[in-house]
């Protein structure tokens, strides 16, 4: 499904103004295939992208750099989970993996805690389990010996 400008606007909180300055410096571009300019669900993640970008404070500038280093690398933007902090953005991948944005790409260093709390949980699981079946193992040999 297509989306013309007022639509895109619509549906994404933009203003039309911000959607047509953002087409005209390449920022996010429609397609234009049938000699009209026609949004992609694509474009449309991109300009909520855009906004919710600025919304949290980044520079139009920055926020630019960003989305073509991201589009650039082959980043499936509908697929990354953004998170910024002060002047920078993070794009983290489904896999886990964390690319600085505004760093040329860089890998960052990503840790979820919940899933370190896991296996540290299983890790002890295990250990315990090891642990008493050692004790059984002594236990059963005292009892065979006396």
């Amino acid at each position: 499904m297509e989306f013309t400008a007022i639509q895109a606007s619509r549906l994404t909180g933009c203003s039309i103004s911000q959607v047509r300055y953002w087409d005209k410096i390449g920022l996010v571009s429609p397609g234009r295939g049938t000699g009209r300019a026609r949004y992609a669900f694509r474009d449309l993640v991109g300009l909520r992208l855009v906004r919710s970008l600025l919304d949290a404070g980044l520079s139009l500038q920055r926020i630019r750099k960003a989305v073509e280093f991201l589009v650039s690398s082959g980043e499936e933007l509908a697929g990354l989970r953004l998170v910024s902090g002060g002047d920078r953005v993070f794009a983290c991948r489904s896999d886990g993996e964390v690319l600085d944005a505004l760093g040329g790409g860089q890998l960052a260093l990503f840790l979820s805690v919940d899933s370190v709390a896991r296996e540290v949980e299983a890790d002890v699981r295990a250990f315990t389990d090891e642990r008493q079946a050692f004790v059984d193992t002594l236990r059963e040999a005292e009892g065979h010996s006396g």
